[in-house]
């Protein structure tokens, strides 16, 4: 029984390093980019892991967000499987283990599509043609317990137990191995659509995800960069998956 203990509790801190590793590069990156590679933009500054590294190469100080927990705009999510992927395969932050694994508590895409989420879209001043869109996802919190966790499949606690015994460990291959991206930050090619009425944004996720192949779209079907407000459908592999209004920014880069 000991020793199950520890292989539980081994395998625990393994799932842990999977999910927080991941090489950071992005090859998801149009013409114009204020920030190189492996770096995301925040408040004028480009970050690593270690923090500010360098200036960004230009501000991006006109902006729009959206929210379902500040009550001064809205997200509403229309396909929950279509919200699923993003949170799981584009942001890899839920649901890491296929369907033999429990994926308790905040694990759980489903804390994902009742916690609170923010989308924030970010334009230099005088160039539309580019944006940054950067996705912020925050599992539910209950006000009693909250915990999360995972129990493996047969193969993950196979792997785990012929580890502990001889000290080579087999990753279990139904366990997403996708990089985690909280918040996911993506570059984004703009152009006109209903006769100039409104515009969208398309880009692919992340490239260390499982969606580096999927287009995500935000899509604006009246409304300009100009306007204070607008309403907005964010779309997953062309099916959409919420929708919402986005105000202007008050408060420069949007407060990110």
């Amino acid at each position: 029984m000991k020793n199950l203990i520890w292989v539980f509790a081994i395998l625990t801190v393994g799932m842990l390093y999977l999910a927080g590793c991941g090489n950071n590069k992005n090859d998801n990156v149009p013409i114009n980019t204020a920030c190189p590679v492996n770096q995301y933009y925040s408040t004028g500054n480009c970050y690593g892991a270690g923090g500010v590294i360098q200036p960004a190469a230009y501000s991006l100080n006109a902006g729009f967000y959206a929210d379902n927990h500040s009550g001064t705009s809205r997200i509403t999510f229309t396909n929950s499987a279509k919200m699923k992927d993003l949170f799981k395969f584009g942001m890899g932050v839920c649901d890491r283990g296929n369907s033999n694994y429990q994926n308790l508590g905040q694990s759980n895409c489903e804390y994902y599509l009742t916690g609170s989420m923010d989308i924030i879209i970010q334009f230099a001043q005088g160039n539309t043609n580019n944006m940054i869109a950067t996705f912020v996802a925050q599992p539910r919190v209950n006000q009693g317990l909250n915990f999360y966790g995972q129990l493996p499949s047969g193969a993950g606690l196979l792997g785990a137990a012929l580890g502990y015994a001889t000290g080579l460990w087999l990753p279990d291959p139904s366990y997403y191995q996708g990089a985690q991206r909280n918040p996911l930050q993506l570059q984004m090619v703009v152009s006109s659509i209903n006769n100039s009425a409104g515009f969208e944004a398309r880009g692919y996720g992340d490239y260390w995800t499982g969606l580096n192949r999927t287009l995500l779209t935000i899509q604006v079907p009246k409304g300009k960069v100009e306007d204070t407000n607008f309403n907005f459908n964010l779309m997953v592999g062309g099916t959409t998956a919420a929708q919402g209004i986005m105000n202007r920014c008050q408060r420069p880069n949007c407060g990110f």
